[in-house]
């Protein structure tokens, strides 16, 4: 019989195959947690069923799921037995999806199964009475949407009366009388909605209903929609992850964040992430609440970190080894219980175009990658994105609103107040909203850009839209909807997070950076554009200049006109009069918009032929490659030789404006 689930923690991990597979058949969460915990990090112990079982369990009729599923928790339940081993006790658990791609917020997670009435006084002697209501109240709402289909926003309006009854302005200001006030609420709401109780008092049962709502996510309508914008195979199916809980809501001492080990928008190689004290992990990407940056407990210095506590200490650490395990920048959830750091989940970062490159780029010329992976990395989209347009410098004008910027890009649409109004709209639209969900996928696609009241750099909308390279600004706390509402336009620069409204803000053409250019010459290198050898003129051998590397540069033509002009032959020396965008591959025609209409006639090649025929006897045998048709018989009467084939490629310092990049993604 094929293994169906793999046991993970520091002293046992069942998995001993290649990581690749392992990322195939445990998802990119549990092959990333038996990377951690095969190198001893602090990773709460678990266990992940395979993504062959969700796969097997779709085919089957309702009444065959049912048979399957019990089957499957004979083998469940004895790991739960192993996890009671581990620590002596029985612990509550997360049950997590984990596709092999990342599909961040589309699939369903449950926090504190196996919290019971049972179990209550127990839990509460060991993490304290608040926390296991808080704990409680987590688990009915999060099963109850997700396993029973009890609609989240009733869960949510008995959560607003009991704050405004209790006079609690966040969820964590909720003392143990209001949390037991909201847990009694919840459950009578879902038996309304339901005609049953909620499982209180039954470990199994919310286990079972966990992994089987894990399973049914993967075919859920966000989960769907983002697999056909991203071109994710569904055959591909989730694994389950069941980890052991632990508890960032046990008081200021705890909390629960998202790191990353670059910058996720810049690319700038520094920690950075969001941290919410006393909240489990589900409230940071969920952008309710709007986090503290880690630069408070990791702050960047000259050479080093400046650390606040022993735990931001170990994060720190902890960065550091896995970018070096995965050769790449990473994303990772933490916990924090009363001081104590774990680690919940690493992946490869979601990042924008632009920190593409940069990262590509600087670990390329840190050699922790080489260029042929640098470039497979990138693709042409991203290059796309990359030359949009940017703010006029010149434009003074401050902005009404100014948020956190989530990723950049600046964009002008009609504001919309819901994903439906964002997919029914027919011109340009930002999503304007208090935060976003997995639920508004649609609506985040077909928006120009997002705009949020809560939430930090690592919510919902901010990841999601990273994913998307679509603008994005979050935590703009001071949004005035009832002001905007009435607005026709607004504007947003996702790369500062300024935010206008009605105010015409002017771009200029799309913003240029080295890393752009270094990826663009290694493009040209891999198309045979140039064999970058050091040029010598006195050489007797065969080079050939390329004029697409000084394209539109008339000094440098008359520079490099005069240098070949200077030799005592000309007979090994071929001037290539291609331009650059002769260079490019027919499937990269999309991306002619980024930079404007190619002209008919280029200005440029008409002063390049009128200096070539002036300098006739100075140049008399130099071989040229590719004349235009028209002129050819004038070359060739005043002496120039015509190239018999390709020789020696030589270089310029400077770029080509257009390259191909069907390169990119190889």
């Amino acid at each position: 019989m094929v293994k169906r689930i793999f046991r993970f923690s520091k002293e046992l991990c069942d998995w001993d195959g290649h990581p690749a597979e392992a990322k195939k058949r445990l998802g990119g969460k549990g092959a990333g947690l038996v990377l951690m915990a095969q190198d001893n990090m602090p990773v709460p112990p678990g266990f992940t069923i395979t993504t062959d079982v969700c796969n097997e369990f779709r085919k089957l009729g309702d009444a065959a799921k049912a048979d399957y599923l019990e089957q499957l928790m004979v083998e469940v339940m004895e790991q739960m037995d192993w996890l009671k081993e581990q620590f002596g006790y029985m612990p509550l658990v997360s049950v997590r999806s984990g596709a092999p791609i990342s599909m961040p917020g589309m699939m369903d997670t449950i926090l504190n199964a196996g919290l019971t009435a049972s179990n209550h006084k127990e839990w509460q002697a060991r993490i304290g009475e608040r926390a296991t209501l808080d704990s409680q109240r987590r688990l009915v709402q999060m099963l109850g949407s997700t396993a029973y289909g009890v609609p989240h926003q009733v869960f949510e309006f008995q959560l607003a009366k009991v704050k405004k009854d209790f006079g609690a302005e966040t969820d964590a200001d909720l003392n143990e009388g209001a949390l037991d006030d909201l847990i009694e609420r919840y459950c009578n709401v879902f038996e309304d909605h339901r005609g049953f109780p909620f499982p209180i008092d039954n470990r199994y049962e919310q286990l079972l209903a966990a992994i089987e709502a894990v399973f049914n996510s993967w075919m859920n309508e966000r989960a769907v929609e983002y697999r056909k914008l991203n071109n994710i195979d569904e055959s591909m199916g989730t694994a389950v992850t069941i980890q052991a809980m632990v508890f960032g809501n046990m008081g200021d001492d705890s909390g629960s964040g998202v790191a990353f080990t670059r910058n996720p928008s810049t690319g700038e190689p520094v920690i950075m992430g969001e941290y919410l004290s006393n909240a489990q992990g589900e409230d940071v990407v969920a952008g309710i609440r709007t986090p503290e940056s880690l630069s408070k407990y990791i702050t960047p210095s000259k050479d080093h970190y400046l650390i606040s506590c022993s735990w931001a200490k170990e994060l720190a650490k902890v960065c550091e080894t896995l970018e070096q395990m995965y050769a790449d920048m990473v994303d990772l959830e933490f916990t924090v219980q009363q001081g104590e750091l774990f680690i919940l989940q690493s992946r490869v970062g979601k990042r924008s175009a632009r920190a593409a490159f940069k990262i590509a780029v600087d670990l390329t010329e840190d050699k922790v990658i080489d260029r042929k992976l640098a470039l497979a990395r990138l693709t042409g989209a991203q290059f796309k994105v990359l030359r949009r347009p940017s703010i006029d410098p010149g434009f003074k004008v401050k902005p009404q609103l100014i948020g956190l910027p989530a990723c950049p890009g600046v964009v002008t649409g009609t504001p919309v107040f819901s994903a439906e109004a964002a997919v029914a709209a027919s011109g340009p639209v930002v999503l304007v909203t208090a935060e976003t969900t997995p639920d508004d996928i649609a609506g985040m696609a077909k928006a120009v850009g997002i705009l949020t009241q809560t939430g930090g750099a690592t919510s919902h909308a901010a990841v999601v839209a990273r994913a998307m390279d679509k603008p994005c600004v979050v935590g703009c706390t001071a949004l005035d909807f009832a002001a905007l509402k009435k607005a026709k336009t607004v504007t947003i620069d996702g790369g500062t997070g300024n935010v206008w409204i009605d105010v015409k803000v002017p771009v200029t053409e799309a913003y240029d950076t080295p890393e752009v250019r270094q990826v663009m010459d290694w493009c040209l290198a891999v198309m045979g554009a140039c064999d970058v050898v050091p040029v010598d003129v006195g050489m007797e051998r065969p080079h050939r200049v390329m004029a697409a590397y000084w394209w539109g540069n008339v000094e440098v033509m008359e520079a490099i006109l005069d240098g070949i002009a200077e030799l005592p032959s000309r007979q090994h020396v071929t001037l290539d009069l291609r331009g650059p965008n002769a260079f490019r591959h027919p499937d990269d025609a999309a991306l002619d918009d980024c930079f404007g209409t190619v002209p008919a006639k280029d200005p440029f090649l008409g002063e390049l032929l009128a200096s070539l025929l002036m300098r006739a006897g100075q140049l008399k045998g130099l071989v040229l490659a590719h004349p235009p048709a028209e002129v050819q018989s004038k070359l060739w009467a005043v002496g120039y030789a015509a190239s018999a084939g390709p020789a020696q490629m030589v270089p310029n310092a400077v770029p080509a404006d257009y390259a191909t990049f069907t390169v990119l993604g190889r």
